[in-house]
């Protein structure tokens, strides 16, 4: 089993469940800035992206997360249909609205001040609704769970474009709670370390679009 990451991205939050597992994998650091290997891994061109044994290539956070704890078991998630159905929906909760909402602060250079103020706005409204939750419990659930390890990755995504968290008192003790789990900072600390591949993914197929007209037609044939 493989597992394409890259350093600071929601990858990790599927890096921490292998770790978790004990999940014997070989992990591949590509970069996101020339990303040549990436896309011979994924052609999305994003991570992270895991190589089952059989060549199975699983693609996005949350469904790969949920897939490692049906396949062991139900692992780190919740059982039955209640609290399941709220696991699941914090980590839609956390890609739709809090992670695909920090994409335009990767590039702050090109945003005026009133579009970067009213993106840091509605970011600031999505996490207030995370902090208030956290008043209930350490985690997301009242056990650590998959949507755990998926809102340290964001979190600390946020931290990256350097959007203040300061004020939400219980996200910061929740996040520094998360990274000094021994497990979880040593996997941060693997992935620091670790050097990005630069050797194309050698099990990569041709493109349908590179073939000549005359294999597409015998392949559909």
């Amino acid at each position: 089993m493989k597992l394409i990451y890259a350093k600071g991205a929601c990858s990790l939050s599927v890096h921490i469940m292998l770790r978790e597992l004990d999940t014997i994998i070989e992990p591949i650091r590509v970069s996101l800035e020339d990303k040549r290997v990436l896309e011979s891994y994924n052609p999305k061109s994003y991570v992270p992206a895991l190589i089952l044994d059989d060549g199975t290539v699983l693609t996005e956070a949350i469904s790969i997360l949920q897939y490692l704890s049906e396949a062991n078991g139900g692992i780190f998630m919740p059982y039955g249909s209640v609290d399941r159905a709220k696991c699941t929906g914090w980590l839609t909760y956390l890609s739709t609205e809090i992670h695909k909402g920090v994409g335009p602060l990767f590039h702050k250079d090109d945003l005026t001040k009133k579009y970067r103020k009213e993106v840091e706005e509605k970011l600031s409204k999505r996490l207030q609704f995370l902090d208030e939750a956290l008043s209930e419990s350490e985690y997301l659930m009242e056990e650590f769970t998959v949507a755990d390890m998926y809102a340290l990755a964001i979190l600390r995504i946020l931290e990256h474009v350097e959007m203040d968290l300061s004020h939400f008192e219980r996200i910061t003790a929740y996040k520094a709670r998360l990274e000094s789990r021994p497990l979880i900072a040593d996997v941060i600390q693997s992935e620091e370390d670790a050097r990005v591949e630069t050797e194309l993914n050698p099990d990569q197929l041709k493109p349908m679009r590179n073939q000549s007209a005359d294999s597409y037609k015998n392949i559909v044939s």
